[in-house]
């Protein structure tokens, strides 16, 4: 029997098991994303060396440079400038500036393959009586102030003294006024190209702090003039990071997404659905991951392509799968059609983000390209016989249970229950017949018991010999109490409050 009902609860789960739709999303495989550039590989593969710059070189050649009996700081200044300029791509542009009572410019054009050799047109000695600091800066800023000039900017100023303006200069006196100016325009300047400011005194009083005044990305370097042409020597090393940022900086990061069917149509078997993504930037590799979801249909979408690394300007073409909806929908029979929305999504990362946000000091942030395409998905209701089956597997096993139950008792066939009961005139005899017995009844004979019950009958294997024989099982009630007796052929069967109870088959 309970092997019966095991069998009967295992064909009910899988009858209804097979109307609930179950959603399987598949798990694709982890991508890793490409691994970072270095600054070196990105500054390489930006041909930094084909981007010129502007290098604006302010040289004090007051007399205080090559005072007699001192030491020769306008030696030292002009050794110290050979490393930097020997240090220059030839594409860069050199504006080497004299100055003391006014600025001269020695050497202005691109250095090409000159490097150092442009020394040799400054004097030979410097003799100013003068030192103009604040003309020497207004022609620094004469020189970087191009509106179409993006290219970075340096500009180097070296001097031993103070501001010393002669008569009739606009820096003589009370500069203050003046220094305002040219700090916005400085500003103006900022805004079009980067400009950085680098002021090296060569004796501990000077003033070139005015660098600072007017320049926002300025640095001031106290060092011994030992040390200045090993400094000035790494000097283009930062150039080209503000090279390299300018670049990138004027680059369009961006991604375009062009999906290549339209609509999708589900039915039976998967679709496979593909998407143009292309590099707009002109400079910069950029990683695509495509990514879709679906609006207003239950289709799953699964991602075939994993993120590709695009060169600039190059395309590439990505795939996605989507899976027909489940086979059977919500309903009883028919063919259902759903629409909706496959919403897809290019975001962009690039193998040059650490080195674009970490050493160029510029944000990342490309806007993901988005497309929105029709969904027509078809599905099948639950099929009709399906139906009828689930539906007669449930009245089975609603009334399988009352089934066996009634199937378990036997007709009695004849034979008797004798009941005697303590303190009773004397027994009460049942004559047994039929599956059911109620006593006492109009066919028993003896002396009524107080009590009352059921009499059933069923068969089970003998407890001696072979064979199977006829059992009572008697459901008596009395004063309130209940109480249930299994009684064998031929046997007494005693209760604790003294009633007892006799089979005779």
């Amino acid at each position: 029997m309970a092997a019966l009902r095991r069998l009967v609860a295992c064909l009910t789960v899988l009858v209804l098991g097979a109307l609930v739709p179950v959603a399987l999303v598949p798990a694709g495989p982890a991508i890793a994303a490409a691994p970072q550039a270095t600054l070196a590989e990105v500054l390489r593969s930006l041909r930094i060396d084909e981007l010129p710059a502007d290098y604006v070189v302010l040289l004090d050649v007051s007399s205080s440079m090559q005072q007699p009996g001192g030491p020769d700081l306008y030696a030292r200044a002009r050794a110290a400038l050979r490393p930097l300029l020997e240090a220059l791509s030839p594409v860069d542009r050199l504006h080497l500036v004299a100055f003391a009572d006014r600025p001269d410019p020695e050497f202005s054009g691109r250095i090409g393959d000159a490097g150092a050799g442009v020394l040799d047109l400054l004097p030979d000695r410097a003799e100013g009586a003068k030192t103009d600091i604040g003309a020497a800066i207004e022609s620094a800023l004469d020189t970087v102030d191009l509106p179409d000039n993006t290219d970075p900017a340096m500009v180097v100023l070296l001097t031993d003294g103070k501001q010393d303006a002669p008569a009739g200069s606009t820096y003589a006196g009370n500069i203050g006024t003046a220094i305002e100016r040219l700090r916005d325009r400085a500003t103006g300047v900022e805004r079009r190209r980067p400009v950085r400011a680098l002021g090296l005194p060569l004796t501990g009083q000077t003033d070139v702090a005015m660098l600072d005044r007017v320049f926002d990305d300025t640095v001031l370097m106290d060092l011994p003039p030992a040390q200045v042409g090993d400094y000035l020597r790494r000097v283009g090393g930062r150039v080209a990071v503000e090279k390299a940022a300018a670049r990138v900086s004027r680059d369009r990061l961006a991604v375009t997404l062009t999906p290549e069917q339209s609509p999708v149509t589900v039915s039976g078997e998967p679709v496979t659905v593909t998407a143009r993504v292309r590099n707009e930037a002109s400079d910069v590799p950029l990683e695509v991951t495509l990514t879709a979801r679906v609006d207003g249909v239950p289709v799953p979408v699964e991602p075939l392509s994993g993120p590709a690394v695009l060169a600039p300007g190059k395309e590439e073409t990505l795939r996605l799968r989507v899976s027909p909806p489940d086979s059977a929908g919500r309903w009883i029979g028919g063919e259902r059609v759903r629409t909706g929305t496959l919403h897809l999504e290019a975001s962009a990362g690039s193998p040059w983000r650490d080195v674009i946000v970490q050493d160029l000091g510029l944000e990342f942030a490309p806007a993901p390209a988005t497309a929105d395409i029709p969904v027509r998905a078809t599905a099948n209701g639950y099929p009709i016989w399906l139906a009828v089956l689930a539906g007669l597997v449930l009245v089975a096993v609603i009334t399988l249970p009352f089934w066996l139950s009634h199937r378990r008792w036997r007709a009695m066939g004849g034979g008797r229950l004798t009941i005697s009961e303590p303190g009773g005139a004397g027994p009460y005899r049942q004559l047994l017949s039929g599956r059911k017995v109620r006593f006492p009844a109009p066919h028993g004979t003896g002396t009524a018991p107080r009590g009352t019950g059921t009499v059933r009958a069923f068969r089970q294997r003998k407890s001696t010999g072979r064979g199977r024989e006829l059992v009572l099982r008697i459901e008596y009630r009395r004063g309130g109490k209940k109480h249930k007796v299994i009684c064998l052929p031929r046997q007494t069967k005693p209760l604790t409050d003294g009633t007892t109870f006799t089979y005779q088959p």
